[in-house]
């Protein structure tokens, strides 16, 4: 490939005069031969270009350069690598100079990248977005949805953001989930009891609900809990926009070892093909599921589940609310969508349903606990139970400190609905700890 004169002729430049200088030589001269594989000829160009020129950008090495002119071009600039990178679990954009990254292990810092401008942030979001077939414009100056990869994506631009910061995007990455129930423990979420306990209900059919606010490690347990089912039981998963729960395994072979289904909803603006999660509910019991396991509880598919739950299957799921009866409240009021009737049948209907509760926390270090698990009681003739807290997480005044504590002991009505599915005493006994520390 032969170079046209260029105002470059080695030694350091400016890195943004350095890719117009590019921009405009790869148009002009090599728009016909990258053709139909731009993505593998277009880097091989840009190298043998700056060869030819004999620059570089101050603090970069010639593959540095290489690689952001690269990602400049046909990338998302300073978020490529990050959008890559199965360590991290959300990309905050706070405005075109500031970059917040969040690790798996709920350790927040800055990205010591920054965009060039407002005007430069915009434009790469608009290029991530696009290829979702996502707007970002003054028309529509709010766009959620998926990206390739199943990760999410929200954005906002001025006039809904300060345009001396550009842009505001919060990038949630959805891995396949390595975490299992030894990384739980190990990693301070949950104690050996909580987790057992919380295995026992899952196997022996018992149904319950994972609450808490966003990025609280509910879905991260639940995954792990399923994870751990007996490869006989077969397990139906229902979610919606984007898959994150991952219960498929493997052996060498290839060849799948366990039973698991995993489904997911499929919105369309024609009423004859929107398949919603509630759709997915009625279907996966034609399925003769062991476990069905909705992903989140958000909308109409929550009286379904309910339903389900009450007739005798086992559902699992996760909902955005706070612990115990306010979970409950919060099941309950969605279930109002579906079928308006009295309160308080929904809330007794929510809690015989989910008759235990997982709460799951993020503490201001953002180590992720769960907080309570607690236990909706019925007396044989209440029409409303009382909650009786089994586990409980007490911090301290150390960051990140505190301690598991195990509180009352399962009721007799739980103790029956497990004995009822198979469980064994032994496993049973060790759930009489009523005040137990």
């Amino acid at each position: 490939m032969e170079t046209e004169a260029s105002s470059f002729s080695g030694g350091y430049v400016d890195f943004w005069e350095l890719l117009s200088d590019v921009q405009q030589y790869i148009s002009r001269n090599c728009a016909a031969l990258l053709g139909n594989d731009p993505d593998n000829l277009l880097k091989p160009y840009i190298d043998q270009y700056i060869r030819s020129r004999g620059c570089t950008a101050r603090g970069m090495t010639r593959d540095e350069l290489v690689a952001s002119l690269y990602n400049e071009m046909a990338g998302y600039s300073v978020l490529t690598r990050y959008l890559e990178s199965d360590d991290l679990e959300e990309i905050n954009v706070n405005g075109w100079d500031d970059i917040a990254l969040t690790f798996t292990n709920g350790k927040i810092v800055k990205a010591p990248e920054r965009f060039h401008s407002p005007g430069h942030a915009e434009d790469i979001v608009r290029r991530l977005l696009r290829n979702s077939g996502m707007i970002l414009d003054n028309a529509m100056p709010v766009s959620q949805g998926h990206l390739p990869g199943n990760n999410r994506i929200t954005a906002l631009k001025t006039p809904l953001v300060d345009s001396d910061r550009g842009v505001c995007v919060s990038i949630r990455l959805l891995h396949n989930s390595k975490i299992g129930l030894e990384q739980i423990v190990s990693g301070g979420m949950g104690s050996p009891e909580m987790i057992a306990f919380l295995r026992l209900l899952c196997r022996f059919g018992v149904s319950f609900v994972i609450a808490g606010p966003t990025s609280s490690g509910k879905t991260t347990l639940l995954n792990a809990i399923l994870s751990d089912m007996p490869d006989n039981k077969r397990i139906f998963t229902i979610e919606s926009g984007a898959r994150e729960l991952s219960l498929v395994r493997r052996d060498e072979g290839g060849r799948v070892l366990n039973n698991a289904v995993h489904t997911i909803s499929r919105p369309s603006d024609n009423p004859s093909q929107n398949i919603i999660q509630e759709d997915l509910v009625v279907a996966s019991l034609r399925f003769n599921p062991d476990i069905v396991c909705v992903g989140e509880m958000r909308d109409t598919e929550c009286y379904a589940a309910v339903e389900a739950a009450m007739t005798g299957h086992t559902v699992v799921s996760t909902v955005h609310s706070g612990a115990a009866d306010a979970a409950h409240m919060r099941i309950a009021l969605l279930c109002q969508k579906k079928f308006p009737m009295d309160f308080q049948v929904s809330m007794m209907q929510a809690a015989r349903a989910f008759p235990v509760v997982v709460y799951c926390g993020r503490l201001e270090d953002n180590k992720r606990r769960i907080m309570d698990i607690s236990e909706c009681v019925f007396q044989s003739s209440d029409l409303y139970g009382k909650y009786s807290s089994l586990f409980s997480f007490e911090s301290d005044n150390v960051p990140g400190g505190g301690r598991f504590v195990c509180g009352s002991a399962i009721s007799d009505r739980l103790r029956h609905m497990l004995r009822e599915h198979g469980a064994p005493e032994s496993e049973l006994r060790q759930f009489r700890f009523e005040g137990k520390r």
